[in-house]
Formats: structure tokens, C-alpha cells, sequence
């Protein structure tokens, strides 16, 4: 998923703020909207149909707390700071739309999540 700016439907135009993990291509993220709400990214799993990405909404002082890793990256996606997760398919081709939906996070297979105690270690204020 090109992450520069990207448009998903219901968070708005989104911008890049900074990438934690990188395999090809970004696959751990954070992008805040032109509201400022902030979303950690996690890519979560591929079929072939697309790539399913998972969006947790944060606050500034949960990303402080994820990057400083007082919270470790299977929580903050485990336990979102508003209850629910939006999950992203991004299609294979481009004649296809995003597929959208807001789910529980108890309903996500914990092998799209990331492992339990992986955390990031990144100086933080």
C-alpha cells in the first residue's frame, strides 16, 4: 500500500507521520488525517484477493506510550484505545475499491495481530 497520502472512506485523506517496520514496503506505520487523529497501521495478513490492513486509532500520549514500548504493538492493536479496529482490504489491481469495516478486536485471528511482547524501543518525549 502506497502510504504517502492515501483516502480511506470515513477517516479522510491520510498522511504518513513515521514508519516503525519496513519489508518492501512499509508494514507497521503511523498517519494522522487533516483532523489530526492518529492511526497506527499494521499490515495484517494477504490473500488473493488483497492485503488486509489493520488501523487502530491513538491518542498522543498512547503513540508515546506504543513507541516508548510501555505498550507492546499486540495491545495496542488487542486493546484500541476506542474498542474497535478498522480493518482495510486494499484489492490487487485497480479496478476494485477498499473494502471497510469496523471490527472488534477479540474477532480478529490473533496470527493477523502482532506477537504478544514485540515491542518498539524508540526515544520518545
Amino acid at each position: 500500500m502506497i502510504i504517502d497520502i492515501l483516502e480511506i472512506p470515513g477517516l479522510g485523506k491520510l498522511k504518513h507521520v513515521e514508519t516503525y517496520a519496513y519489508y518492501d514496503e512499509p508494514v507497521l506505520y503511523c498517519c494522522k488525517n487533516a483532523a489530526g487523529h492518529l492511526y497506527l497501521v499494521v499490515a495484517a495478513a494477504a490473500n488473493e484477493q488483497g492485503e488486509i490492513w489493520l488501523f487502530a486509532g491513538v491518542s498522543d500520549t498512547r503513540l508515546a506510550r506504543i513507541r516508548s514500548g510501555a505498550i507492546d504493538l499486540h495491545d495496542a492493536f488487542a486493546d484500541p484505545e476506542d474498542g474497535s479496529l478498522l480493518q482495510v482490504t486494499v484489492p490487487y489491481g485497480d479496478n476494485t475499491e477498499l473494502q471497510i469495516i469496523s471490527v472488534n478486536p477479540n474477532q480478529i485471528p490473533q496470527n493477523m495481530l502482532p506477537m504478544p511482547d514485540e515491542r518498539l524501543n524508540l526515544q520518545t518525549d
